[in-house]
């Protein structure tokens, strides 16, 4: 281990700090959200860089270089709101 003085917590200390942890999260968990529910789509329009590493396999594009990648918006729906799902892009 590194040079100086290891503290090990004593029980008391580690449950005082759980608790106040535990406190935390229950707090989190009562104030509202702006997406409620646990079905959620996502769809995400991006701009791409042309490149010779740019490949498409049928229907699908893959740009391995991150970096050739930007999100210009990140759309969420809820419960199935997404519009027709047959988009053809």
């Amino acid at each position: 281990m590194g040079k100086g003085q290891h503290h090990m917590p004593t029980k008391e200390e580690l449950v005082q700090h759980y608790n106040r942890v535990n406190t935390v999260l229950q707090c989190r968990a009562t104030q509202s959200r702006f997406l409620q529910s646990r079905n959620l789509n996502c769809v995400a329009l991006c701009e791409v860089i042309t490149s010779k590493d740019l490949q498409k396999h049928g229907n699908i594009w893959v740009c391995p270089i991150s970096d050739h990648v930007c999100t210009r918006f990140f759309f969420v729906y809820e419960d199935g709101q997404v519009g027709n799902a047959n988009i053809n892009t």
